[in-house]
């Protein structure tokens, strides 16, 4: 009898498991958005580079990870990404010669909003457990992850020139 018990507990944690376990591990909560102001345009050659060049990097490198990029104003690019049709995010980027800013424009999805209240993050590894003032930006962790990844991708095409 003592062992039937233990048997059905331990197939009831089982299936609890099974089937709460992904959908909390997946519920993550919102992060600050991570500023990217002012970064420098580095060139593989030492070369300044003209604003048509660095267009261009900016272009491939994003395509590199499926974001796609148009072109807005002069000096300014609309990059998004839309991953498996659920998740959208939009960057804004503007360049000179110099210099490229990746800005948050828009999203769906990904859980965007303010803090309401000042707080301290959870996750130890999100800035290392510092207060976040009221009306912060925050998204979804992947949101960071996807920018950092689409920076990386631009420098890589940049340094290609």
């Amino acid at each position: 009898m003592q062992t039937r018990r233990r048997l059905i507990a331990a197939s009831l944690a089982v299936t609890v498991t099974a089937m709460f376990g992904p959908a909390a591990h997946a519920a993550r909560p919102p992060v600050p958005i991570v500023p990217h102001d002012n970064m420098p345009i580095v060139s593989g050659s030492g070369n300044t580079l003209s604003l048509e060049e660095i267009r261009g990097a900016i272009t491939r490198g994003a395509a590199t990870h499926d974001w796609v990029a148009t072109q807005g104003k002069p000096g300014e690019l609309v990059a998004s990404i839309n991953v498996r049709n659920k998740h959208y995010a939009s960057v804004t980027i503007k360049y000179s010669e110099t210099t490229y800013s990746v800005t948050y424009r828009d999203s769906t999805n990904l859980e965007y909003g303010l803090s309401s209240i000042p707080s301290v993050s959870p996750r130890r590894e999100d800035f290392s457990n510092t207060a976040m003032p009221a009306n912060t930006p925050v998204i979804h962790p992947n949101y960071n992850r996807w920018v950092d990844t689409l920076i990386r991708d631009i420098n890589a095409e940049l340094r290609r020139l």
